[in-house]
């Protein structure tokens, strides 16, 4: 301390400086927020902020894209020309890289709070056989972004595949909140979402096909649940306004509606049919 004095009596620049670095110090340790509080509110700032984040984002998604996947086999499962299939989510086909899990998995490595990559995840894991993995995706995917409709559906179907029948129907329940056009706008924005969406013909007309299917089941499911849980008359209230004739799966909702009129709570003929007919889905 004594020699420091001894400088900044001898040199009044460095006298000077020394006690701007004390001042603003002192203003930083006090100041709430310190620097970035304060500075934070100047437009040029701000504007700077914002053009590094892009810039950021863009080296990120390039650092991953040495992984980037076929993404026209995605578009083909959305729009119901292709089939999920497990080698094709770990492996390359046909000199394709199609390896999602990899692709995926790295990009929830570099973002961590894109709910984006832990749903398409959790859609691989899903796939490839891993299903706790797959809701431990979903989940966190949900818990990033609330509003997205696949989500629940997803979350809502893989509990029901395992017996957790009151869970299923909670999610099931929250994704009737959503409208569609909030599902379309996550799936058109971002770039992971995004990178799907430019691969689909007229994306907005099968996306939002897909999203009326997707509710369908969600309802089929719920009134399962009602039916399990002794409440017939409310499952028959959902099943009716759904009408069972336009069904893409008519014979679940004919075999549901008896079982609700004539009060049989077993449904397990109808829980292994589940499986088959009600899926994960991409959207």
């Amino acid at each position: 301390m004594n020699f420091l004095c001894r400088v900044f009596k001898k040199d009044p620049v460095l006298t000077v400086l020394g006690a701007c670095a004390i001042i603003l110090a002192g203003w930083h340790q006090l100041m709430p927020g310190g620097f970035k509080s304060f500075w934070g509110k100047n437009p040029f700032v701000i504007e700077l902020i914002r053009e590094h984040d892009q810039v950021e984002q863009k080296s990120k998604i390039a650092s991953v894209s040495i992984y980037y996947p076929y993404m026209p086999y995605f578009s083909g499962i959305v729009a119901g020309t292709e089939k999920p299939r497990k080698e094709w989510m770990n492996t390359y086909y046909s000199g394709q890289p199609f390896i999602f899990s990899l692709y995926y998995g790295k990009v929830t490595e570099m973002f961590p709070d894109n709910d984006a990559g832990h749903f398409l995840l959790g859609y691989c894991d899903y796939y490839s056989g891993d299903i706790d993995a797959a809701r431990g995706q979903f989940e966190r995917s949900m818990k990033i972004n609330p509003y997205f409709f696949w989500t629940y559906y997803n979350l809502g179907v893989i509990y029901f595949e395992q017996g957790d029948f009151y869970k299923s129907a909670q999610v099931l329940s929250k994704a009737f909140a959503f409208k569609k056009e909030y599902t379309l706008e996550i799936l058109r924005q971002g770039p992971f979402y995004g990178q799907i969406w430019r691969n689909i013909a007229n994306p907005p007309q099968v996306l939002g096909r897909n999203l009326d299917e997707g509710e369908e089941d969600a309802a089929f499911l719920l009134a399962v649940y009602l039916v399990k849980s002794g409440r017939e008359d409310q499952a028959l209230g959902m099943i009716r306004p759904i009408g069972m004739g336009t069904s893409w799966h008519r014979e679940l909702w004919e075999k549901l509606y008896k079982k609700a009129v004539s009060n049989q709570k077993e449904t397990g003929d109808i829980d292994l049919l589940v499986h088959e007919q009600i899926p994960v889905r991409l959207f």
